[in-house]
């Protein structure tokens, strides 16, 4: 346990320097941010209760999308 909290702090710490190489990479390659706002399409998935949930419904909050693979 304590070799993963020591790591997960050396991760956090390591961020700050990693985020200017980061957008240093995008801007040569030629990756700019969005000019003009652009909306996400509307959609909706099934949660986990078996109703159904829309992106409208979460207007204003912070959503995470996990897109994974199985290959």
């Amino acid at each position: 346990m304590r070799r993963f909290v020591v790591m997960i702090l050396l991760i956090v710490i390591s961020l700050p320097w990693n985020i200017p190489r980061a957008s240093a990479q995008f801007s040569e390659a030629g990756v700019d941010k969005f000019r003009v706002a652009v909306e996400a399409p509307d959609f909706t998935l099934k949660d986990l209760g078996g109703g159904k949930i829309s992106l409208k419904e979460l207007r204003g909050k912070i959503i995470l999308l996990n897109f994974f693979a199985t290959w």
